[in-house]
């Protein structure tokens, strides 16, 4: 089957379509720009001296930098960042996908899901997020290897969620090679580059901070994602806002009430130790919740904004403020649709390589096969910590690609077929 060709007109015309819809999302959002939370560690980093804290990573502060003189206007960057993310993602699809049909429905998966427009516009390191994960992956398609670690590892400064999949990825991208034929195995020095850098991090962290984790954040989504009633509040609530009213999310009472893990400096930290010590069933409930949140929730988690409360005494939910507009409630309906189409698909892609020998050997020394990982290793930080439909909407996004791969060779496998019976009768 020869595959269809793409002009460079088409690039220019979809990375515009992109442009526009997010410049719609901004017109349209009651949720102002959030990437400027990043100005004044992104300050310090351009005059070359060290953030004040660590609670969250520099990646993200980093890319603001070129966009500090356009203050206090930084949406410039997020139209920059998400076109540019458009273009990447033009280009993954357009190299591993052949039907004309699957590269169409593609693309439109990208433009058209909802929640990922508005996480770009409202969310603080989202649009850095899908940036980064797609420069690496796009260079990892073309077996850049050394060239995607850069935009890989900026990538687990901004969430350090990707640091498991950031160390997995050459480990199984040579694992698969050395079964298939060595030669085409990544240099052993390259497969120990991720975790090199992860103990460089750490090292610069403690020299600096004075502690040596990925980001202060941890302990306080620690907090929040053992909390004994995490499971009441997902997945229809906002657990932030869930928790955080009526003194739920105070660590004081709880720390004075015992002496667990007394030897865990964090507070947020110590507390999570404590609720899992001493809540058994609201651990196997959290942890039952964030499986069926990230795995297999067609919905977007939480599935409410607006103010919804657990009261102080913890028997009664207050409700505050809705905001259920048509907008969000448009939003939601079309994520639903998106989600269910890609689980689905999904589902029906990992059945035929389990199944079909010949499309699974056709795949799985691609490098496009590596796609997956960010979302599968995704799940290790959503069980230890929290899941919700933000943190993984961007890892989401690779699965379209690998997805349309596997139903493109399952196409030309039975076209082949095809044509040996015709072939064979005649």
């Amino acid at each position: 089957m020869s595959k269809f060709k793409v002009s460079k007109l088409s690039v220019v015309i979809y990375a515009f379509l992109n442009l526009i819809f997010i410049i719609c999302v901004h017109l349209i959002s009651d949720i102002p720009v959030s990437v400027g939370n990043w100005e004044t560690k992104s300050a310090l980093i351009a005059s070359f001296k060290n953030p004040e804290d660590n609670f969250y990573p520099p990646g993200g502060a980093i890319l603001l930098i070129p966009f500090l003189i356009l203050k206090p206007h930084y949406e410039i960057a997020i139209f920059f960042y998400f076109t540019l993310a458009s273009v990447l993602y033009f280009f993954i699809c357009e190299k591993i996908i052949k039907k004309t049909s699957l590269f169409l429905i593609s693309l439109s998966a990208f433009t058209l899901n909802p929640y990922l427009l508005w996480l770009v516009h409202s969310s603080q390191d989202t649009v850095f997020e899908l940036f980064l994960l797609l420069s690496g992956f796009a260079l990892v398609l073309n077996k850049n290897f050394f060239g995607a670690m850069l935009p890989l590892y900026l990538l687990c400064l901004t969430r350090p969620a990707y640091w498991p999949s950031f160390l997995m990825l050459p480990v199984v991208y040579n694992l698969l090679c050395i079964q298939k034929d060595k030669k085409f195995a990544i240099k052993q020095t390259l497969v120990l580059i991720p975790f090199i850098l992860l103990i460089l991090t750490l090292g610069i962290n403690k020299m600096i901070f004075d502690h040596p984790e990925l980001a202060g954040e941890a302990g306080i989504t620690a907090h929040f994602g053992h909390n004994k009633s995490w499971y009441i509040a997902m997945p229809k609530f906002d657990y932030d806002v869930f928790l955080s009213k009526g003194g739920n999310m105070d660590t004081n009472k709880l720390l004075l009430s015992s002496d667990k893990f007394s030897y865990v400096s964090n507070k947020e930290f110590r507390a999570a130790l404590i609720y899992i010590a001493e809540n058994p069933k609201s651990l196997f409930l959290n942890t039952l919740q964030k499986i069926d949140t990230y795995f297999f929730s067609v919905q977007k988690n939480p599935h409410l904004s607006g103010e919804y409360y657990l009261s102080a005494d913890q028997k009664s939910i207050v409700i505050g403020e809705k905001r259920d507009s048509w907008v969000l409630i448009l939003g939601s309906y079309l994520y639903f649709i998106h989600r269910a189409l890609l689980l689905i698909f999904l589902i029906a892609s990992l059945t035929i390589l389990v199944i079909l020998p010949k499309v699974r050997n056709s795949i799985i020394y691609q490098p496009q096969f590596l796609f997956f990982i960010p979302y599968l290793f995704g799940s290790i930080a959503a069980l230890l910590f929290l899941a919700e439909s933000r943190f993984k909407v961007v890892s989401e996004m690779l699965l379209v690609p690998f997805i349309a791969s596997i139903l493109d060779a399952y196409k030309s496998q039975n076209l082949i077929t095809n044509s040996k019976s015709k072939t064979f009768r005649v």
